[in-house]
């Protein structure tokens, strides 16, 4: 259908819908040039109407002209789908009033193109939830093929395939498809502003994770011009976090503590999704683990911070691993080597643990293996080796390596 036939046809599924909102028939329309087979052919698509016709049946209806004309270059289309975006968005992130809220402004839809695309998106969201990746790249598939709202729509799907695309360990292909989301979502309006912040933070993201850390502080600068007109919420915390995340991967510890301390600070006033709160604070405690002159009492504040929300969530086992990971490094420094041993092999049995947090589980029963009993740590080695071949170098931190090089040389 061409986009011609498609407007009369979106303009005839409106006249009747308002039609029958107001209880009346075909032939209730008629009016001095406009007979009630007109009107049945204006409502099937058939016939072109003038403006004059227009106004004429809006004065009938009770409406303004403007609601039952199409607005053919779709800003207001695409303005709506972001509205229905960001509604499902704030599910997926946990904060259901302002899901509610979304929702409730958008009302009915009569549009059949965009009621199909909404409920394609809202399976995305879904799936995104499910964290069934290949699931979520078929779906996104096929909806980016399919009929769409707009380029600032068609980058929030982009994000979401990045995202499931690097927990598949295809790191190319997610750097490429956050790349993308950048690039759709330019345009005007506050909405598609915030799509394209939401964008540039998956793409620093990305390029982290894929070693181009270069790259990835040029987008930093963007993320940091825009924190101002962020506030406090979801994005504004997002921000900090990646910023910590590229001054980590750089090694300046003190820069990443102190944008992972500010995007901690800022979920004081986050009512959102219990799990990204958790990430965050285990975020804080990894960084803060690593920083010279780490306060460690403010880490087992965040860990216990941690184990309580989880205690309240359903099967959050990859969140609870990652603390017992942390708990871990924790008691071996307090030289309790049985009770890092232990947590570390807790942990890492959960298989929930990414490859880095692996690496580091795997180097710390090295370590304890070699305070124990150096002459028998041949099966700690044997396991980090075995890790070795399966790693992705380029996602892990820098200086992690350094400490695998320490213990090969430590071997000879």
């Amino acid at each position: 259908m061409d986009e011609g036939r498609k407007s009369l046809t979106r303009f005839g599924a409106r006249l009747r819908a308002v039609r029958l909102q107001r209880g009346l028939s075909q032939k209730d329309l008629a009016c001095p040039g406009v007979s009630m087979s007109y009107v049945s052919r204006l409502e099937s698509g058939e016939r072109v109407p003038s403006p004059t016709v227009v106004r004429r049946l809006a004065e009938v209806l009770g409406v303004d002209p403007s609601e039952l004309v199409v607005d053919e270059d779709r800003t207001a289309m695409q303005d709506e789908a972001l509205a229905w975006c960001e509604a499902l968005l704030a599910y997926h992130d946990g904060d259901l009033v302002l899901a509610v809220d979304l929702l409730e402004t958008l009302g009915k839809r009569t549009d059949e193109e965009m009621f199909g695309w909404c409920v394609r998106w809202t399976r995305l969201v879904m799936l995104a939830r499910q964290r069934d990746h290949e699931g979520l790249l078929l779906a996104a598939a096929k909806l980016r093929k399919s009929w769409s709202p707009g380029p600032a729509v068609d980058a929030l799907v982009e994000i979401l395939r990045a995202s499931s695309l690097r927990r598949l360990a295809r790191t190319a292909e997610s750097v490429r498809a956050a790349t993308e989301a950048v690039e759709l979502a330019s345009g005007d309006g506050e909405r598609v502003r915030r799509v394209h912040t939401r964008a540039l933070i998956a793409l620093c993201a990305e390029l982290t994770v894929a070693g181009r850390l270069a790259d990835a502080e040029q987008i930093v600068d963007q993320l940091s011009v825009r924190l101002p007109e962020l506030g406090r919420d979801r994005l504004a915390i997002s921000t900090w976090w990646v910023r910590a995340k590229v001054a980590d991967r750089l090694g300046d510890r003190m820069e990443a503590a102190h944008c992972i301390r500010e995007a901690v600070a800022l979920l004081d006033d986050f009512d959102g999704d219990p799990e990204y709160r958790c990430r965050v604070r285990l975020a804080g405690a990894s960084i803060a683990l690593r920083t010279p002159g780490a306060n460690l009492d403010e880490v087992v504040a965040l860990l216990d911070e941690v184990e309580t929300t989880v205690a309240a969530m359903r099967r959050q086992d990859g969140l609870l691993a990652h603390a017992r990971a942390l708990r871990a490094e924790l008691a071996l420094r307090d030289g309790e080597v049985d009770r890092a041993r232990e947590l570390a092999e807790v942990a890492l049995a959960t298989g929930q643990l990414d490859a880095e947090q692996q690496l580091r589980c795997h180097l710390l029963l090295v370590r304890a293996a070699d305070e124990v009993d150096p002459d028998g740590a041949g099966d700690a080695r044997t396991a980090l080796a075995a890790l070795l071949e399966h790693i992705n170098p380029e996602g892990v931190d820098p200086l992690l390596w350094r400490d695998v090089a320490r213990i090969a040389l430590r071997k000879h």
